[in-house]
């Protein structure tokens, strides 16, 4: 290794992902904006994407001064539907922006073809992957490996470019950010130890109500503070400290991997048949959570938390998530059911964790409980 940890870091995180180059960021919702700035959007040009996806993505979009235009997913993927991209195209459309949901990369090549088609940017959207070469194709790509991500270290996002002239622009971008301080960076790794070693599926409950008590950005409030704490305030490099954490969680990725592919092979033989159930995804891939589409959603998680059983609420109500109601779509764009299958999905998607802490007593409980609710809808 050399003398520089962060340089190591996106050395070898390009090695792992066949990338050419590789800039780390902070967050990776900066390291999208520096993607679509650096690749010569402007403001007033228009993203296609996903609205199943993060509030910081629509608001990445709008701090580059860009317009996010929603095209509706596919309900067997989860994914951007590709048929539907050519209604959304203008004369303004420049990017096509691919969220690869849970980790499921489905549609991504008839979405990469459209946008080559046309001349579009195709940048994905990898935050919910684990990396791999396989795991992005695009123009450009973002990875997190913050707290509670796929591999979760702490220690940044990171943008993956193909084109030389776009990565100068990227890393220059980057160098003109703050790095991430010290006290910030030990933080975020002690929370990746703390989500990877410490909190146990039966805790998941009661951080994740107590986390929506004291985080603000689960609460509604103007764009301009949006934009302000969610993307400003955070836009930073990272500290070495992250760099080192990550670089220790590479290490570790094939095995998590293994154990996420095992947990999304499991779900898929328990729940295959059952009733009342719809399952987007099969097993075979290392995913973020194995989705499912259940009845009575506000039932089914209520069940869990009385039971101590993981289940992930992402989305909670409304496509862009953390929001619950669509009336709060607006100011990031949305315009409330033009993307009907997403707002479907939305209120009926949970999904069924493969973490490191995962094991079979677990899948065990969420199986019956599954059933139950399936079987009682």
């Amino acid at each position: 290794m050399g003398a520089d940890p962060v340089v190591d870091w996106e050395r070898s995180f390009s090695q792992r992902t066949a990338a050419p180059f590789a800039v780390s960021f902070a967050y990776a919702r900066t390291a999208l904006a520096a993607l679509l700035t650096g690749a010569g959007l402007e403001p007033g040009d228009e993203v296609l994407l996903s609205p199943l996806t993060c509030k910081v993505v629509p608001l990445a979009v709008l701090a580059a001064g860009l317009k996010p235009v929603y095209g509706d997913i596919r309900r067997d993927t989860l994914n951007l539907d590709a048929t539907r991209l050519e209604s959304l195209r203008t004369d303004r459309s420049r990017a096509v922006l691919f969220q690869r949901t849970y980790g499921n990369a489905a549609g991504v090549a008839p979405a990469a073809a459209f946008a080559k088609a046309h001349g579009l940017f195709f940048v994905e959207d990898c935050a919910q992957c684990m990396p791999s070469a396989s795991a992005w194709c695009g123009d450009g790509a973002i990875f997190s490996n913050n707290p509670g991500k796929p591999l979760s270290a702490g220690s940044g996002g990171i943008a993956l470019i193909r084109n030389g002239a776009l990565a100068e622009r990227v890393r220059s971008a980057c160098e003109t950010l703050p790095v991430t301080g010290r006290a910030a960076a030990a933080q975020a790794k002690t929370e990746a130890w703390v989500r990877n070693h410490a909190l146990s599926p039966s805790l998941y409950w009661t951080a994740f109500n107590l986390n929506r008590r004291i985080d603000p950005s689960y609460r509604r409030r103007p764009l301009a503070t949006e934009l302000h704490d969610e993307f400003s305030a955070v836009a930073a490099r990272i500290h070495p400290v992250q760099a080192r954490a990550g670089l220790a969680a590479l290490a570790q990725a094939d095995a998590v991997a293994r154990q996420r592919t095992a947990c999304c092979d499991a779900y898929a033989t328990m729940l295959r048949d059952a009733p009342g159930l719809e399952l987007p995804c099969g097993g075979g891939e290392p995913l973020y959570y194995f989705p499912v589409l259940a009845p009575r959603k506000d039932a089914l998680l209520r069940a869990a938390q009385q039971r101590r059983i993981e289940i992930i609420a992402w989305p909670v109500r409304a496509p862009i998530y953390p929001l619950d109601d669509s009336a709060s779509l607006e100011q990031y764009g949305y315009t409330g059911a033009s993307c009907p299958v997403a707002e479907d999905v939305a209120g009926r998607l949970i999904g069924l964790p493969t973490h490191p802490l995962i094991e079979e007593r677990h899948r065990a409980a969420l199986r019956d409980l599954l059933l139950e609710h399936g079987a009682a809808a």
